[in-house]
């Protein structure tokens, strides 16, 4: 029997922080300024995009072509 991997749509703070290369914090900073969306599941889960994690690096790509 095979396993199927399920890929991720969204990941959680931490792992959202680890995948773009920043900290908690700056993640967090960056959802305050509105410059990333993000889904809140419940009080105090809030989970982000993997695409608009994309989309934010792509759009603070300097140089290069």
């Amino acid at each position: 029997m095979q396993t199927r991997k399920i890929t991720p749509r969204a990941l959680k703070a931490g792992k959202a922080a680890e995948y773009i290369g920043v900290s908690r914090r700056y993640l967090h900073d960056l959802t305050q300024q509105g410059r990333i969306p993000y889904h809140k599941i419940g009080s105090r889960c809030f989970v982000y995009d993997i695409a608009d994690l994309d989309t934010l690096l792509n759009e603070c790509r300097v140089g290069g072509e």
